[in-house]
């Protein structure tokens, strides 16, 4: 089978001596913003992709010509992978809790097989930040959550590497394709973070960098688009935010239940949906997310042929009204995805009548 190539951007520690896990649990030593960049290729498999080769681009210090240093390298490398053959768009993806190096970027590689914009692939790079990676969920989770807290000022420095690169190019090599965001599960509460490092810098420089940006399962505050010093102003650097949620989310039900935090945003979407902004639109998930991941429902957003057509529909700018397998439930304000009962049409919102009478 065709194999697949995932390129990735971490703040993890690197430790090239370990063919196992060539980047560990840990920060990287020279800080936690501090990234290495490389790509991955995967031999192509439905259930678990197999790691063939793995390249990190040099470490280049003090170095002043951005296309001369690592993230240059990744995204020129990235550049021509968009522009050569069919151009394709690509996905930046950033993991949840407790995930490795390794298992990031083989739900990268699954992502990649999944996914496709006007039938052509999609170009995936993995963020991967320092998830434990543990098989201890309790002890692992706190971590992670500091862990992820601490990364966001990584991934906006990389958010403003690929503007700069961008605006280095003077529209001479544009490869006319976009560049979209997924985020999953505690990944949205690192793009939090990320969002305000950006904000911090400079609350006034916040541009579209992404067109599509998309949060699965979220393990995030159900007000997080009430408050500036969440992600209220995330539509600011995206043309459109799309949320997949799952009342029948084990994983988030543990999180909200047992570890002390609010109602999640990936369970039940956002507390009060007259608030949303406008670019934020809802997809309820809980008819298709058993089908992929029938433990949990947590992970669905990997191996749903239901959410993968759906999201290929977002990115590749299908009409709300005209993406398939999606009804409208007015009763609470978002599309569901799917339907016990068979694939009904869409149809589009009508906020002048009356909401739908319950399920």
């Amino acid at each position: 089978m065709a194999d697949v190539r995932v390129f990735f951007a971490t703040n993890r520690n690197h430790q090239p001596g370990n063919k196992k896990q060539i980047f560990g649990r840990t920060f990287n030593p020279d800080g936690v913003a501090a990234l290495r960049y490389g790509y991955a290729d995967f031999q192509t498999d439905p259930k678990k992709p197999v790691l063939k080769t793995l390249n990190v681009y040099p470490d280049v210090l003090n170095e002043p010509d951005i296309t001369k240093t690592g993230g240059g390298m990744f995204m020129d490398d990235l550049r021509k992978a968009m522009s050569r053959g069919p151009r394709c768009d690509t996905l930046v993806f950033i993991h949840g809790y407790n995930v490795s190096f390794t298992g990031a970027l083989q739900a990268g590689a699954l992502l990649a097989q999944g996914l496709s914009v006007g039938g052509h692939p999609v170009n995936i790079v993995v963020f991967s930040w320092p998830s434990d990676g543990s098989a201890i969920p309790f002890m692992s989770y706190y971590s992670d959550r500091e862990d992820a807290r601490a990364s966001g000022p990584a991934i906006a420095r990389a958010f403003l590497k690929f503007r700069d690169f961008v605006v280095a190019l003077d529209g001479q090599d544009y490869c006319q394709r976009r560049v979209h965001l997924l985020a999953h599960s505690m990944g949205a509460y690192v793009l939090r973070h990320a969002l305000q490092a950006l904000l911090a810098k400079d609350r006034e420089s916040l541009t579209r960098l992404f067109d599509q940006i998309m949060l699965a399962a979220p393990d995030e505050d159900d007000d997080v688009f009430e408050r500036d010093d969440k992600l209220r102003l995330l539509p600011r650097i995206g043309r459109q935010v799309t949320v997949y949620f799952n009342p029948n989310d084990k994983g988030l039900t543990v999180s909200d239940k047992t570890k002390a935090n609010p109602d999640r945003l990936g369970s039940d979407g956002p507390r009060f949906v007259d608030l949303l902004p406008k670019k934020v639109e809802l997809v309820d998930c809980r008819v298709v997310a058993g089908d992929a991941d029938p433990f949990i429902e947590h992970s669905y957003y990997l191996r749903s042929q239901a959410l993968s057509d759906d999201m290929s529909a977002v990115m590749g700018d299908v009409p709300l009204d005209d993406i398939p397998n999606r009804t409208w439930v007015g009763r609470i304000r978002s599309w569901r995805l799917g339907e016990e009962t068979g694939i009904k049409p869409a149809e589009p919102p009508r906020p002048t009548e009356p909401d739908e009478p319950p399920d």
